[in-house]
């Protein structure tokens, strides 16, 4: 009796095969030499034909051809939120041990004005944080790729946070303050880490039909934040609780609150996400949820190596914890502005 055969490896000619093109441009296409000579078109259905195929380069073939360039890139969408330098410091300790360098790469100018011109040196792989496998398919090329930080797609291996259950946490923790008017400061990005927070929010409120729950959507901004907050809190009928994404922005919440002068962790009550080290400086310290950037990184460059190495891997995902600090308290007893 002879053992369950192993799955043949998809190689290009599958890729060519099922885009409908043929194996030159398929190559040319996976090893970025496409533009002024392919349609754009036609690039794009041969990323995507090669991503669901789960295609990966013969990275042998690839080292003799090219060299191995011990190098990885961590792909972010800013490099304005400082969190993605704990996961950056994270995923250079687990590189440092293989001999691997990690540089960041963000998707987007600092000046606003656009995306950075693909590098064109050689990389080895690809971490992409907080943005999904279509957002880095220039980029990554063929090339061994993990998602951090997002919903697990199908042949991309992922390192993910336990975000709904941080925020079932969160609405515990206020509700049995006696909050039953609680907003969501949600972050203003249509990214899958904010979405599934808004999610688990709407769904952990749909079990407490007494309470009165709200959405604001901001940038990360907080004087921005607070500009918007300001006419939230002077109602009467305001929230005595705000959810955050983020600790930027419950520093906005902050702003606005000292700009009507009414106190956090008394007047209101706020959460953040991230444990940003300005949230146990600042005063009152800021109840917030402590999500595991560094581990994040880390793990997900021992992925990559895992996947470097021919191994089998399984999509992870880590636990997150509240820390529950001053900004958080009984809710108010009266929000009567006057």
């Amino acid at each position: 009796m002879t053992g369950p055969e192993t799955p043949r490896a998809v190689t290009a000619t599958d890729v060519a095969r099922m885009a409908q093109v043929s194996q030159s441009t398929v190559s040319l296409v996976l090893n970025g030499k496409w533009k002024g000579r392919i349609r754009e078109g036609t690039a794009r259905r041969v990323m995507a034909t090669a991503s669901e195929l789960g295609y990966q380069v013969n990275q042998a073939a690839r080292s003799l051809r090219l060299g191995s360039s011990g190098t990885v890139l961590l792909v972010v969408p800013t490099l304005e939120n400082p969190a993605f330098s704990a996961v950056h410091a994270g995923a250079a300790r687990a590189g440092a041990t293989n001999g691997i360098g990690v540089v960041v790469f963000p998707l987007t100018a600092e000046d606003g004005w656009g995306p950075f011109p693909v590098p064109k040196q050689a990389i080895d792989g690809v971490l992409a944080c907080s943005m999904s496998a279509d957002d880095v398919a220039e980029l990554r090329i063929g090339l061994p790729l993990v998602i951090l930080d997002d919903a697990p797609t199908r042949h991309t291996p992922t390192v993910s946070m336990d975000l709904g259950g941080s925020m079932a946490h969160i609405l515990a923790h206020l509700i049995s303050l006696g909050h039953r008017r609680i907003m969501h400061v949600r972050a203003d990005r249509p990214t899958s880490t904010f979405t599934e927070r808004a999610h688990a929010f709407d769904q952990c409120v749909l079990s407490h039909p007494d309470i009165t729950a709200s959405h604001m959507a901001c940038n990360l901004n907080p004087r921005d934040v607070r500009d918007r907050l300001v006419s939230v809190l002077s109602s009467p009928a305001r929230p005595t609780a705000f959810v955050c994404d983020d600790d930027n922005i419950a520093m906005g919440v902050y702003y606005a609150a000292n700009t009507l002068d009414l106190t956090v962790g008394e007047a209101l009550s706020v959460v953040g996400f991230n444990d940003l080290p300005m949230a146990s400086l600042i005063s009152p310290s800021l109840t917030t949820v402590r999500l595991p950037l560094n581990h994040l990184g880390f793990r997900g460059m021992q992925m990559f190596m895992e996947i470097h190495n021919g191994e089998t891997v399984d999509d992870v995902m880590l636990g997150t914890e509240l820390v529950i600090r001053q900004s958080t308290g009984p809710a108010p007893l009266s929000t009567d502005v006057g």
